[in-house]
C-alpha cells in the first residue's frame, strides 16, 4: 500500500505540473537535455519534484525524476522507447487543448480529485510496469 501512495504522489507530482508545460512536452517528444521542478499542494502535503530528460541510452530515453514528501525523496527512473513517447505526448497534447477551453482549473486536493485525469493515467501505466520505470527510496 505505501508503495501505491508513493507512486501516486509521483504521477501527480509529475503529471499535474507538467501537463501544460509545453517546454517539458517538446524535450520529452525529442529526448533532449531537461530539468524542472515544482510542487503541488496534495493530501495536505508540499509533494516538491524535480525532472529530468537525460537523454537517449540503448535507444531508449531516460527519464529521472525525484520526488520529495513528508521528508522521503523516492527517485524514479524512466527508459522510455519511442513509441512509448509518442502516448505520453499525444495525451499532454490533447488533454492540453481541452484545458485550453475549459474553465475549471486543475484540483491536486486528493488522489481522488486526479486519478481519472488523462495525463495520470498515461504516467501512472508506465511508472508501475517495473519494465519501463523503477523506483528508489521506498521504505
Amino acid at each position: 500500500m505505501k508503495k501505491y501512495f508513493v507512486v501516486m504522489m509521483l504521477i501527480i507530482a509529475s503529471a499535474v505540473v507538467i501537463a501544460d508545460d509545453s517546454k517539458f512536452a517538446y524535450s520529452l517528444k525529442n529526448c533532449t537535455s531537461f530539468t524542472e521542478s515544482g510542487n503541488v499542494q496534495t493530501e495536505g502535503m508540499n509533494v516538491s519534484s524535480t525532472k529530468q530528460i537525460v537523454g537517449w541510452e540503448n535507444n531508449k530515453c531516460v527519464y529521472k525524476e525525484i520526488v520529495n514528501f513528508n521528508g522521503m525523496n523516492v527517485t524514479t527512473t524512466c527508459r522510455f522507447t519511442q513509441p512509448q513517447i509518442n502516448e505520453i505526448i499525444s495525451v499532454m497534447n490533447a488533454y492540453n487543448l481541452v484545458q485550453q477551453y475549459s474553465h475549471d482549473s486543475i484540483d491536486t486536493s486528493s488522489l481522488d480529485a486526479v486519478k481519472n485525469n488523462p495525463v495520470v493515467k498515461v504516467w501512472n501505466k508506465y511508472l508501475q510496469d517495473s519494465s519501463v520505470c523503477t523506483l528508489s527510496g521506498l521504505k
